[in-house]
């Protein structure tokens, strides 16, 4: 004897609100294509998620240091300035930029390749790309100042930033990208010459108040330059207005603990002032309750 069929789920059921659900128009939508050049950004993040990233954020008072900037004979960005500050404050503390090597070695590089966030159209996409200034720390504040500059307009796909070879790289297959950054990763001699040693992005000229973010980095050390936000402190018993940066340092925790971080942190404010390389040669001007004029970038 056959046995009779089940009954049809109730029209109110789980499964019968499921196909009503499925079968509703969906909502009106525009589809445009996912820039494949933004490999290079999916494989930042995948590295970076690798590490165990720590962040300290905190303020520094740049208001000599600007006022210095709008006197200076020569444009200088605050990008260039906090950078050559940081790359001042690493001199002294080489431990900060270095990579593991293996399981029993640390490997710290005399010559610190400091690798900037520059935003781009590539093949019709903004992206942030990585143009990398080479023994940075033997370079003054001007000379960072004009790469940066340069990079923003350098040709992409030929051999400098985004170069035809690391184009064809990010085009690949997945899994052959990854085989590549295992080996990259592995050999700290290979990843400075690929992505430099210390990393700084500068995103504050888009906005005011207090902001900063918190990068997904593969580098051991990663400086993060927010906005500039002004506030009334007291200074020698007196109400005055300050001009403060917000910086974020993320560091890699596996090589660099927080007491240390602290310490790296209060040498890099101590190192905000401008650098003499960038001062002008007149009679330098001293902030007050007015915001001088400056470049961001």
């Amino acid at each position: 004897m056959v046995a009779p069929l089940p009954p049809p789920p109730a029209k109110n059921s789980a499964w019968a609100q499921l196909r009503r659900e499925l079968k509703k128009p969906r909502a009106p939508n525009k589809r445009i294509a996912y820039p494949p050049m933004r490999n290079f950004v999916l494989d930042l993040m995948a590295e970076g998620r690798r590490k165990n990233i720590i962040n300290l954020v905190f303020a520094a008072d740049i208001s000599a240091t600007l006022a210095r900037l709008s006197a200076a004979a020569e444009p200088v960005s605050i990008t260039s300035v906090v950078s050559k500050a940081l790359l001042l404050a690493l001199d002294e503390n080489p431990h900060m930029h270095a990579y593991r090597y293996g399981n029993t070695e640390l490997v710290m590089f005399e010559d610190i390749d400091l690798s900037f966030t520059v935003e781009r159209e590539l093949d019709g996409a903004l992206l942030p790309l990585a143009w990398i200034s080479r023994a940075a720390n033997r370079k003054t504040a001007q000379q960072l100042h004009q790469e940066l500059q340069a990079a923003k307009v350098a040709p992409l796909g030929e051999a400098g930033m985004m170069s035809a070879l690391e184009k064809r790289f990010f085009q690949l297959p997945q899994f052959i990208r990854r085989l590549v950054w295992r080996y990259i990763r592995n050999d700290p001699y290979v990843f400075k010459q690929l992505a430099g040693t210390v990393a700084v992005t500068s995103m504050g000229m888009f906005t005011s108040g207090s902001a900063v973010v918190f990068p997904i980095t593969p580098m051991t050390l990663t400086l993060s330059i927010g906005a500039i936000e002004n506030r009334v402190v007291a200074i020698d018993g007196e109400m005055v207005e300050r001009a403060f940066i917000h910086l974020n340092l993320g560091a890699d925790h596996d090589i660099i603990d927080g007491a240390p971080l602290m310490r790296f942190a209060d040498v890099l404010k101590k190192k905000r002032q401008l650098p003499r390389d960038t001062e002008d040669r007149g009679q330098n001007q001293r902030n007050g309750l007015r915001r001088p004029r400056h470049r961001r970038a």
